[in-house]
């Protein structure tokens, strides 16, 4: 006798409920009654032969099956819903790649680049999620990301992209019109921090020559999009990655008081899980990005 897999309707039931711990709330998010998730959740449990919630007083916990049933269902229905989403919108077409970025390089770099990947690859959508921090792929959607650091990600391949250089840098009036400015000067200034990066104004200091200064004062910020308003708002002198400002750099809104950069290093990748298939569409987006990363490096050393 064939294998009957359980109905759509009691995965989801499932998955509210494992969400929730409630009944109530599951039903709210599916528009269904109580006694309607609670039947589904019994039919599930009884083709099962295996109990997936302790019941105690109205309380829901998850027993260790269910624990990793519903870790195994939810990814399976988020799947589910993307592949779903991916024909309805291309008709069969094309393609949908999910990838999380940096969110201060994908407004500052990838963003504006994206009219020449359209232009090349019309039928593929490339969906961005800003994420700051490193992580594993598996229990996520995300067909890659690009991270700063070095190029070991367990279980995940990691294709170079761009080194890092970062520059002082803060708005033209700041030091009241001064036309040179020492290494000295910036140490009495206002120090703008990414929070992250605690110590990287006192290895500039060192790089620059400064000593007997308190390089950790003054605030710390989330994001170098943050770093980046403060400086053009007057509030002191941040420390970014190059190419991060080079437009305010160019239109004038920021100036590097002190030409002096500090290579970093680390170095920004594209990194994507080494055991998934790539699909042809999340192909392109890495040759196109791999293309646009080279290009932009000849730049920078073409200016340099």
């Amino acid at each position: 006798m064939a294998f009957r897999v359980p109905s759509l309707s009691s995965l989801r039931a499932f998955e509210a409920a494992a969400a929730h711990l409630n009944l109530r709330r599951a039903a709210a998010d599916l528009y269904v009654t109580e006694s309607a998730v609670s039947r589904q959740i019994a039919t599930l449990e009884s083709q099962l032969g295996v109990q997936l919630f302790h019941r105690v007083n109205q309380r829901l916990t998850l027993t260790p099956a269910g624990k990793l049933y519903s870790r195994q269902v939810r990814e399976t229905l988020r799947k589910l819903q993307r592949d779903t989403l991916d024909i309805m919108a291309h008709e069969g077409s094309g393609g949908i790649v999910e990838l999380a970025c940096l969110p201060t390089l994908a407004v500052e770099w990838l963003i504006p680049r994206l009219p020449d990947f359209y232009a090349r690859h019309p039928q593929v959508v490339l969906n961005l999620t800003a994420r700051s921090d490193v992580f594993l792929f598996d229990g996520t959607d995300f067909d890659a990301a690009i991270h700063f650091g070095e190029p070991h990600y367990p279980g995940a391949r990691a294709d170079p992209l761009f080194p890092e250089e970062s520059v002082p840098v803060c708005h033209p009036d700041y030091f009241g019109g001064r036309k040179r400015i020492r290494p000295a000067d910036i140490a009495g200034a206002e120090l703008l921090h990414l929070s992250t990066r605690q110590f990287e104004w006192e290895q500039w200091m060192r790089l620059a020559g400064v000593e007997d200064v308190n390089a950790m004062r003054g605030t710390r910020y989330d994001h170098h999009s943050m770093v980046i308003a403060a400086a053009r708002a007057k509030l002191g002198i941040g420390l970014v990655p190059r190419f991060l400002v080079e437009r305010y750099l160019n239109e004038g809104e920021l100036v590097m008081p002190v030409p002096l950069a500090m290579p970093s290093s680390g170095g920004y990748y594209l990194v994507y899980p080494e055991m998934q298939p790539v699909s042809d569409a999340m192909s392109r987006v890495r040759e196109w990005l791999l293309e646009s990363a080279s290009e932009f490096v000849r730049a920078t050393q073409a200016r340099a």
